[in-house]
This record gives C-alpha cells, structure tokens and sequence, in this order.
C-alpha cells in the first residue's frame, strides 16, 4: 500500500506540473535529438529504479512527425534490455510523443513497452518531458514507468577548414580527477563538464581534432553505453581507438559514414561524446547551438 501511495504522490505532482508549465513545440521534422531520462518502476511488490536512453531522427509524415531510433539504453533495477521493433510519433506540434517497443531481457523474455510523454517546459536548447508508461510481461502482468526525461537537439556544428581538422574538441583539465574542482572551477561552469563539446553535428568526411589539456593521459574509444551495474558504462566496439593521448597533446580522427557514433575514455568512462554525422543540406539548421 505504501508503494502505491508513493506512485500516486509522484502522479499528482507531475499533473500540477503540467497544468502550470506553458506547452510549447520542440521536436521538428528532419533533425536529430537525444533523449534522458530517470524514474521509478513500479511493480505490485517493489519500486525501483529506471533509466532510459534515446537517440533518434524526426520525419516529417503528414500533420506528424515520425522518430526513427538510432539507438536505444532501457534498464530497470540494473537490469538492461535489448530494443526492437521501435516505433515513436511526435504529436500536436510535439507537445506530445508516443514510444512502443519490444524490450527482451538477459533471460530471453520478451516484454511490451509502452510510453506517453508531455511536453512541461523548455528552454532554446532543451525541453522537458513527463512520460508515463508500461513494461507487461508475457503473462500480462504490467509494471508502471515515470520518468522525468530532457530531450535536447543535436546541432550542426560550424566547421573550419584547416591544415590540421574542421573541428576542435578539448579534453578539459581536472576531467581526470573530477573530485578534485574547485569551488572557482563549479562557478564557472565545468562542474559537468569534461570536454568542451559532448554532442556535435558534423558533416560526411569531417576530421575532429581531440586536444589533452588536462594533467593525466586519456584514450579514446567507440562503443555502445550500458547501464548493467546502475550507472552507465561503455563497452568498446573495436572501430575507432585514439590509443593513448599525452597531456599537451592531440589526436585527429575523420568521420567519413553517415551515422550516430559514441566515444568515451576506456579508464574514465564518465567522459563521454556523442558526433552525429549527416550530410548538413538535409539537416534544419538550427538557432541555437547545444553545448
């Protein structure tokens, strides 16, 4: 009884939310997004954690707009589970957005999932959503999802065309040793931050140059996120490797296929970026770019 109650709480905080919060749209057709977001699972016996991961394309079809996954982390209790047959629809000039899929555990069993989210405010560069959904099982018993969830846009980055790369990318100094920042450090706004970009736009056949300012040697990799130990963690894909990168030093890669790619430092992993790459003429540019 008092699991429900605590559910019910979290519900009716959210619809004050909702009531109070101006809607307005943020997901366009022809652009790329990432999607965060943390909540509650709620089952008859226990709630616990979940975690959700999006990153996806929008298509403009009739009024709708129609997102297409690229990939996809979706973990309760620690647990992950493997996406298919995703489906997402941004509704009422995407106020609203609709996610169905087929979620398979470790143990082979397969689930329904089902999710509704509501646009409750929004900066230029972000937009929050409230999303609400289902995992049944296949003897139709239905754990409930909440999630809190940012949807932010994927920018295209401007590039200039030198000797050395199009783009820059600085590993920042103390994103070895996190712990260590100064109150001065958080004042001015890395708290968070490790690179001095963690998303980027770019163009087919663009080379991005990755700088060391920090103190410790970094190594960069391609891979996939996963959140199996209740935080994310990387698992290589053995594409890309930076080997090792010596503070002061730099290291140029040059992103030819199309496509979403993921790098993070194999002995840091909280130090992670995500480089959409697409051919710009197809893409909205938009007004403003996301950090």
């Amino acid at each position: 009884m008092k699991l429900y109650l605590i559910a019910t709480l979290f519900l009716i905080s959210m619809a004050v939310i909702l009531s109070y919060q101006p809607a307005e749209a943020q997901i366009a057709a022809n652009k790329a997004y990432s999607l965060t977001g943390n909540g509650f699972a709620v089952s008859e016996r226990s709630i616990t954690d979940t975690n959700i991961e999006l990153i996806f394309t929008s298509g403009q079809k009739k009024t709708n707009v129609d997102l297409s996954l690229s990939s996809m982390l979706f973990a309760t209790d620690g647990k992950e589970m493997t996406i298919s047959g995703f489906s997402g629809t941004a509704l009422r000039n995407g106020q609203i957005i609709t996610i169905s899929s087929t979620a398979t555990g470790t143990d082979g069993k397969q689930y329904s999932f089902k999710a509704l989210g509501r646009l409750v405010g929004k900066t230029t560069t972000d937009s929050i959503y409230t999303i609400s959904g289902t995992l049944t099982d296949p003897s139709r018993k239905s754990t409930k999802l909440f999630y809190t969830a940012m949807i932010s846009e994927f920018a295209i980055t401007p590039t200039q065309t030198t000797q050395k790369s199009d783009v820059a990318v600085k590993i920042l100094k103390g994103a070895a040793n996190p712990e260590d920042r100064t109150y001065i450090d958080q004042q001015a706004g890395f708290s968070f931050r490790y690179l001095s970009e963690d998303r980027l736009t770019i163009p087919p056949g663009t080379k991005i140059t990755f700088i060391n300012e920090d103190t410790q040697s970094h190594s960069l990799e391609s891979g996939t996120a996963n959140y199996n130990s209740r935080k994310k963690t990387f698992t290589s894909d053995g594409k890309i490797s930076s080997g090792e990168i010596l503070p002061g030093r730099s290291w140029t890669v040059t992103f030819d296929e199309q496509g979403f790619y993921r790098l993070f430092d194999k002995k840091y992993q909280w130090i992670d970026i995500t480089i959409f790459v697409i051919d710009s003429s197809k893409v909205q540019s938009p007004k403003t770019q996301i950090n």
